[in-house]
Formats: C-alpha cells, sequence, structure tokens
C-alpha cells in the first residue's frame, strides 16, 4: 500500500460516515413524518407496530453511524502519529491538513501562504518521506 492510498482511506471513510448520518438524518425525518400523520389521522391498529419497527431500525442505523465514527477515530488516531512521526513540519502540515482534517487543496494554500504548484510539490514529497519512514507498516497493511 502506498503512502497516499493508506492516508486517502481517512477521507473515505469520513465521507462515508458522513453519508450514514444524511441516511440517519433522512430516516429519523421519515419516522417522525410518518408518526405525525398517524397521531394526526387517529388511525389503530397496525400502525403503532409499523412506527415501533422504524424505531428499532432507527436505533440500528444509530448503532451503523456509531461504528463509522469508531472507525473513522481509530484511522485518524492512528495516522496522526505516523504523520508526526515524519521529520519536516511542512510535510506533517501539509498532510495533517488534507487527510486528517480533509481540507481542499485551495484552503491548504491559501493557510500555508503557497500556491497550489507549492502545496503539491510539498505533498509529494511528504508522502515519499512518508513512504520512507513507514515502509514496513504500509507494506504490513497492503497483504
Amino acid at each position: 500500500m502506498t503512502a497516499k492510498e493508506y492516508l486517502s482511506r481517512i477521507r473515505r471513510q469520513n465521507f462515508i460516515l458522513k453519508q450514514t448520518e444524511h441516511e440517519l438524518t433522512e430516516i429519523r425525518s421519515d419516522i417522525l413524518t410518518i408518526r405525525a400523520s398517524s397521531l394526526a389521522e387517529h388511525v389503530s391498529g397496525s400502525k403503532k407496530s409499523d412506527v415501533a419497527d422504524k424505531y428499532i431500525r432507527l436505533e440500528q442505523y444509530m448503532d451503523k453511524v456509531n461504528h463509522e465514527w469508531d472507525i473513522l477515530i481509530n484511522m485518524r488516531m492512528e495516522a496522526k502519529a505516523m504523520i508526526k512521526a515524519l521529520p519536516d513540519p511542512q510535510h506533517q502540515a501539509v498532510l495533517y491538513a488534507r487527510y486528517i482534517n480533509g481540507l481542499r487543496w485551495e484552503a491548504i494554500a491559501v493557510e500555508m501562504g503557497y500556491s497550489w504548484k507549492g502545496v503539491f510539490k510539498i505533498h509529494g514529497q511528504a508522502l515519499q518521506a512518508f513512504e520512507q519512514v513507514h515502509h514496513d507498516a504500509l507494506a504490513s497493511k497492503g497483504s
């Protein structure tokens, strides 16, 4: 596994988490709509069990969101320690901003006071340094 592949997993996991949270919000909204409409209609019978089933599924989705958070937190903690082991503070800053904080290239360039080209150059150097320092760890993660 390359350094970029390893670090990009964090950005992907963050995206997965955001999508799962969005789905949870949609489900919660749907349940509230169903509950409100069933209360307004005063429908009896199986409607109460339908709403109860929805709440159970909502709880399951909340567990899924928590699980995705746990994965992301663990990935970030491990990557932070690996980034911190790099000798060059500029390399650390670019990798941290991009992969831990999820910043866009434009924001990193502005924050660091560099051009895009300068940030890309530092990023490339940082990935090379990351691979050199963590070669064995990356090799074991790739298999």
